[in-house]
Formats: C-alpha cells, structure tokens, sequence
C-alpha cells in the first residue's frame, strides 16, 4: 500500500486569497461560515470548489488544535 501523501494541503491552493477577495466582495469580513455557505451555492464552478476547500481547512484547523 503506497504511504499517503500528507502535504496535499501545500499544493491544493492555486491562487493564494481568491476566496478571502470573493467574500470580502460579497461583503463578509473574511472567510466566515455565511461565505462559505454562499459560496458552495455559487454558480461558478471555481468558487464552490474554493468554498469546500475553504470548509475542510477550516475543519482541518480545528481537529489539529484540540492535540
């Protein structure tokens, strides 16, 4: 069984803060439940999948802190 790989998440980024912009635009503060939310709902291909992007890094996040 191949190891897996555990720096996915270094390369999963294409454009750095593209996600953050579209929310501000929308009128978040930043990258909030609410954006995330709007955004998985967008009809921009491109944007649902930065917001499910968005979603597990948040997740991710939270499951790293409570070691």
């Amino acid at each position: 069984m191949a190891k897996k790989d555990n720096k996915w998440m270094q390369s999963a980024v294409k454009k750095k803060g593209a996600f953050t912009e579209w929310c501000k635009r929308k009128g978040y503060k930043g990258v909030t439940s609410g954006c995330i939310k709007e955004g998985k709902k967008s009809k921009d291909p491109v944007t649902r999948k930065r917001a499910v992007l968005a979603e597990t890094f948040k997740r991710y996040g939270r499951r790293k802190a409570k070691k």
